[in-house]
């Protein structure tokens, strides 16, 4: 059973208090296991996981799965077969081959994810039983990454397909002078991959073995993002059971912004049901008053879960009226107060050229992003600012409230409301891909001719397929990458560039990505530079060149302070509290600027209700706690202020209320 969704949706919280309940309830033995490169299962039932099964409770295992070290351990078992496959097939020598394959292969390291997740579940438990585990449930990433995942399959046969390839004509000649027809371990290598690629994807697609659960909230932009989800996994076959819908507000006694949530949800749900719950259950869970962390908490949750499960809400028509009117601010100050003071020139954002904007899911990089573009275009009429989606789950044309299809949005555009001076862009990175990698593959082309003009070298050096096959070993990633050097290489034209990036384990592979381009641009170069004296490099040369010094340029603006920033959103929860810590932390060590912490949707008007001035309480003591982590500046310490955005119901949609909305931040000095 998979729990995948929009990143902050709750997945982790569902897909434990549904695991303790099935253990609890049914009796079944469960293993919980999180494939989120950024893991926040151990946080959720507070206790400290690792890629080893450890018992929960007498039913329950639980795991946070290390991708990374399952794919070396594959790697290690078949990289003498992987490099026959690639001497066989191209021109790389043995030197060659492992520079290529200590970089990734895609597709491949996700299909051993699930790979492991399947040879876990079918050893022993670690309650003692001696049995394996009756049930499976994956707390998976947020949704470009998941849909990656489920994804593995094809990729990784489309991967294999590449691999034969190179191998054929060395088959071939086994085959015709040695009379040998014997498989090699290369043969059997590719065969297996095509065979798990076709295993796996059969089993994601048998309602009798696989489940899968989409997680959101009673939110237009989750209600957005979960259609483009369904409706993907849809047309890949792989169906959506049950849609859950967490954290829906319950009535309260009178208070407004209890109220207007209400109505916003009513509207979204009604609005999922109409369009998703057709054929699929919808599930409706209620916002806890504090966290819910640790099993005892969970443990409740689903057990409440179970009882209500065939609840629902009664459809509802009616619609939030005065979008993005914040009905909490600041104690003490009406929303229709002016802002007290001009921020958005803050050293904070001064000065810089490039500013990303990345944390857990779910906290509101993208809203917060967007009302930064706003403020920044307002404030700096001669110049001009690009505000550019790296989530390959895209949401800024709903954040803008544009109709998609109205324009390319891999383009850079004008929306409504906006500065004219503000353009905004949701990276196609797949589109990206092509383009780069058709220009290499055209210049492998001339290479290709060059050599079959001399009647062929043997090794696969003429063979074009194989060509064009060694430009899909790509590593994985490089896609947004390429993207990201899109905009590099166009910086001439925009004074600023704000990116709203993919949530923690998507952006920290695209921050890490340049150094394995690089070292995988120099890789096609030293291939090129060896054979010289055979072929001219010509045009492929220079294509890499060029590449390899667009992507220097990248690394040397992300660790120049002075022109890069990453700017960190938070919200004022436990979990997401931890998950910035660590993520400041990894950030910091690839030499990145991290000059502020937005924490964003505060409850910063507790007198409404009881829930609310709780929820307020909780809030204060987690911003305080994260203070605390971050410690006051000093030798060797850069400052980080600390921003918090009031909550908003509805949340602020359209460029007016978004910079209606950023008018109430508050800013308080570094920490």
């Amino acid at each position: 059973m998979f729990y995948g969704g929009k990143g902050g949706v709750g997945k982790t919280t569902c897909a434990s208090a549904y695991a303790l309940s099935a253990c609890g309830r049914d009796r079944l033995r469960v293993l919980l296991v999180s494939t989120d490169p950024a893991h926040s299962l151990g946080d959720a039932l507070g206790v400290k996981l690792s890629g080893t099964p450890a018992r929960i409770g007498p039913l329950l295992d639980a795991v946070e799965l290390d991708a990374s070290r399952a794919f070396a351990r594959w790697l290690d078992e078949h990289r003498r077969a992987l490099g026959d496959v690639l001497e066989h097939g191209t021109w790389l020598d043995a030197d060659d081959v492992d520079a290529l394959l200590d970089l990734a292969i895609p597709g491949v390291d996700e299909l051993v994810g699930l790979l492991e997740i399947e040879r876990m579940a079918n050893r022993s438990s670690s309650s003692g039983s001696g049995r394996g585990y009756d049930l499976i449930v994956t707390d998976t990433a947020p949704t470009g990454h998941t849909l990656r995942l489920l994804a593995a399959p094809e990729t990784v046969a489309a991967v294999a397909e590449v691999f034969d390839s190179l191998q054929q004509e060395h088959r071939l000649i086994r085959r015709q002078l040695a009379r040998v027809n014997r498989p090699e371990a290369a043969d059997l290598l590719i065969a297996q991959l095509i065979e798990q690629a076709h295993d796996t994807a059969k089993r994601l697609r048998d309602p009798g073995q696989t489940a899968l659960h989409w997680v959101t909230l009673a939110e237009t932009l989750s209600l957005a993002e979960t259609e483009d989800a369904v409706r993907m996994l849809d047309e890949a076959g792989l169906r959506v059971t049950d849609i859950i819908v967490n954290r829906v507000t319950e009535a309260s006694d009178g208070c407004r912004l209890c109220e207007r949530r209400r109505e916003e949800e009513r509207s979204v749900i009604a609005g999922l049901r109409q369009r998703l719950g057709r054929g699929r259950r919808v599930r409706l869970v209620s916002a806890a008053t504090r966290e819910p962390v640790g099993v005892a908490a969970l443990t409740a949750l689903g057990d409440g879960a179970a009882k209500r499960r065939n609840h629902a809400a009664a459809p509802d028509d009616s619609t939030a009226r005065d979008r993005g009117t914040a009905l909490s601010g600041p104690p003490g100050r009406s929303h229709s107060d002016p802002p007290a003071s001009p921020r958005f020139d803050a050293d904070v954002f001064r000065g810089a050229s490039l500013l990303f904007f990345g944390g857990k899911g779910g906290v509101g990089k993208t809203t917060v992003a967007a009302a930064t573009a706003v403020k920044l275009a307002q404030g700096r009429p001669a110049q001009r600012f690009l505000l550019l989606s790296t989530d390959p789950a895209h949401s800024l044309l709903d954040v803008f409230g544009e109709r998609a299809g109205r324009v390319d949005p891999d383009q850079p555009h004008t929306v409504t409301g906006a500065p004219a001076n503000l353009h905004i862009r949701e990276l196609d990175a797949p589109r990206a891909l092509e383009v780069r990698r058709a220009s290499l593959e055209s210049a492998l082309d001339d290479i290709a001719v060059a050599v079959g003009s001399l009647g062929g070298m043997g090794g696969g050096i003429g063979d074009n397929a194989a060509l064009h096959g060694l430009m899909r070993l790509a590593p994985p990633g490089i896609d947004e990458l390429f993207g990201i050097l899109a905009v590099i290489d166009a910086r001439a034209a925009y004074d600023v560039v704000l990116v709203d990036t993919a949530p923690t384990g998507h952006a920290l592979r695209l921050l890490e990505m340049p150094d394995a381009a690089r070292e995988w641009t120099r890789l096609l170069l030293h291939m090129l530079m060896k054979y010289r004296a055979l072929v001219r490099p010509g045009r492929l040369a220079a294509e890499l060149v060029d590449l390899s010094r667009s992507i220097r340029q990248l690394q040397a603006v992300l660790r120049d302070h002075a022109r890069s920033r990453f700017i960190l959103v938070t919200r004022a929860a436990q979990l997401a509290r931890v998950e910035t810590t660590r993520l400041l932390t990894r950030l910091r060590r690839l030499s990145l600027a991290v000059p502020a912490i937005v924490v964003n949707a505060r409850t910063l008007a507790p007198e409404r209700c009881r829930r609310c001035r709780e929820t307020a309480d909780d809030e204060e003591r987690e911003v305080e706690r994260l203070v605390g982590k971050l410690g006051r500046s000093g030798r060797g310490r850069e400052r980080c202020a600390i921003i918090q955005t009031p909550i908003s119901a509805p949340p602020p949609r359209g460029a007016k209320a978004l910079g209606r909305w950023a008018d109430r931040w508050t800013f308080a000095d570094g920490h």
